[in-house]
């Protein structure tokens, strides 16, 4: 896995992330979309480009993160549990505990529209299957 460089400023955001659903503060989409997110290390995981709500509870079940591609074309978008994430003081930052092998590895939605139709508690099974898997392990190391 190659090193990355992480300048101190980021280090210190990365620090400073807290769990968002400990966080004693509401979330507005404009400030999560976009949002670059990197894990632990520093190491860049994608940008926030769309968030999907539970139609059970009616709150933020997933925030799909985009990968790859260029100018949006060939992006692979990867729905990750809301509770999984850490922000920075001022959600400049998103931080989730994987790897790029982890990121990888993850269902995939196209565009984020797939788990918006009819279905959703069965693909959201899939969805939180592999990220209790995934980032239990993660964790453990």
């Amino acid at each position: 896995m190659p090193i990355v460089d992480v300048p101190y400023w980021q280090q210190r955001q990365i620090a400073a992330a807290q769990p968002v659903t400990g966080q004693n503060k509401s979330f507005r989409s404009d400030e999560l979309l976009g949002t670059e997110v990197r894990n632990p290390k520093g190491e860049a995981l994608g940008s926030i480009e769309d968030l999907l709500m539970s139609p059970q509870t009616g709150k933020i079940a997933y925030l799909v993160i985009g990968r790859g591609g260029v100018f949006g074309i060939g992006e692979k978008y990867v729905p990750v549990p809301w509770d999984s994430f850490e922000a920075t003081p001022n959600v400049d930052l998103l931080v989730l505990d994987a790897s790029e092998q982890t990121m990888n590895g993850g269902p995939q939605v196209a565009d984020g529209r797939a788990m918006r139709t009819n279905g959703f508690e069965q693909k959201s099974q899939k969805v939180d299957e592999y990220w209790k898997n995934h980032m239990s392990n993660a964790k453990g190391n």
